[in-house]
């Protein structure tokens, strides 16, 4: 088939990789430059099952009254008051019931464990190269708070996923660049689990489909789909020789992966899925390494739960990442945000970087209510949809990619599908 992909994030490249390498003609639009341009730019990288389960802006557990009433509803929800943001909440609240979140959370794991032996197995076989730092340390800095982690723990033990509890001593023979002043009072390390560079995934990617024959168009926004048997783009292409000129393309399907652009390309179809944007924000600083300091800053992935920040090792640099807030984004609240990303890696690893060269980045990610992306048919003739990974994209992406290239190809995927659907919300 001659398939169309929107959007060039890690969600449809590796979605354009494996239609193309299944046999298909597969052509990208991306209104940006590059791929993984935006929200799958400078993230922490998370890509382990549990920390898809555990620790993403919204996960939860127990029962939302009950942590509603002792403050422990996740603080990514209490940005805006504004309509949209106060009904989608509600959907989130209804979503994510305590009777629901086992099956939420298995789902939600069962992907995840899926599209990482997806990425290991395409790692190996096309000897991909990129940054990837093992392990995840999730510090402690008293009793209330180790406490407070318990729940999430049990949540990975029910799902079979490894890890150790640590004294302060421990978490430092794991860490050896931790701030040895800091209040430290236990850890969990989880050995399975790791971070890598999505952007560098990205781009390996891009060029592997390519070698499939897939052609990438950039500057290139998707103005309308024509559904149909044989769908069409309204497409208006940029470039510095012509200018702006608008074309039409046939195709025999198209997929959408646009992230939040796809709401609207989809309203006018009559598909309206409530995402949101969960605003997220990085700050990358270069490492202060010689050979006097060896073990600056972080070997793998260190986790802050209470401050929902997340400092890991790219390459020679240090990426910390946190402040996710729905909604709206204000020049406050991002200030905000951004202090307490430099305050996280003053206090767990201090003089570790060099500030001043430190890059900042901020996205928003798409964000369905109960947590888990929709994959498969759109319910209109000849669209698509692999969207609405949230925070865990990358996490996801490859297995998604995989699920999607089977339904469209009209054979059985190789995991349970139920729930990943867009009926879901009609």
């Amino acid at each position: 088939m001659r398939i169309a992909v929107i959007g060039a994030g890690i969600v449809g490249v590796t979605s354009a990789y494996e239609l193309a390498a299944a046999g298909h003609e597969v052509t990208v639009f991306e209104q940006g430059g590059s791929v993984a341009a935006e929200a799958s730019f400078a993230h922490a990288g998370l890509d382990g099952p549990g920390s898809a389960v555990a620790w993403s802006p919204l996960s939860v557990t127990g029962s939302l009254l009950g942590l509603a009433l002792r403050g422990r509803l996740p603080a990514a929800l209490a940005l805006s008051a504004r309509p949209a943001t106060c009904a989608w909440t509600l959907r989130w609240l209804s979503a994510n019931r305590a009777s629901a979140q086992a099956l939420l959370r298995q789902r939600l794991h069962h992907l995840a464990s899926y599209s990482r032996e997806r990425a290991v197995e395409l790692t190996r076989v096309l000897h991909l190269e990129f940054e990837r730092s093992n392990g995840v340390l999730i510090v402690s800095r008293n009793a209330t708070e180790a406490q407070s982690v318990q729940p999430a723990l049990a949540a990975l033990d029910e799902l079979g996923v490894r890890f150790h509890q640590l004294s302060p001593e421990q978490c430092l023979s794991v860490e050896p660049g931790l701030n040895p002043d800091a209040r430290l009072h236990s850890g969990v390390h989880l050995p399975d689990e790791g971070a890598s560079n999505c952007r560098e995934f990205a781009h390996l990617m891009r060029q592997q489909a390519q070698r499939h024959g897939t052609r990438f168009v950039f500057n290139a926004k998707v103005l309308a789909i024509h559904p149909g048997t044989l769908p069409e783009l309204t497409v208006s292409l940029e470039d510095t020789a012509s200018g702006v000129r608008q074309v039409r393309e046939r195709f025999d399907a198209v997929l959408v992966c646009a992230a939040l652009g796809s709401c609207r390309l989809l309203s006018p179809l009559g598909v309206k899925l409530p995402m949101i944007g969960v605003h997220g924000h990085s700050v990358t600083a270069p490492l202060r390494l010689d050979e006097v300091h060896p073990h600056v800053g972080p070997n793998s992935v260190l986790l802050d739960p209470r401050n929902r920040v997340a400092i890991n090792r790219a390459g020679t640099r240090v990426r910390v990442s946190g402040g996710p807030l729905v909604g709206r984004m204000s020049r406050s609240s991002t200030a905000t945000a951004l202090r307490q990303l430099y305050q996280a890696l003053d206090e767990w690893f201090p003089g570790a970087s060099r500030v001043g060269q430190a890059r900042h980045w901020q996205a928003a990610s798409p964000t369905l209510p109960d947590g888990l992306p929709v994959i498969g048919p759109s319910g209109v003739d000849g669209v698509w949809l692999n969207l609405g990974h949230s925070s865990v994209g990358w996490t996801l992406s490859c297995g998604s990619a995989q699920v999607l290239t089977a339904m469209m190809g009209g054979v059985p995927a190789d995991i349970d599908t139920e729930g990943l659907g867009a009926e879901r919300f009609r």
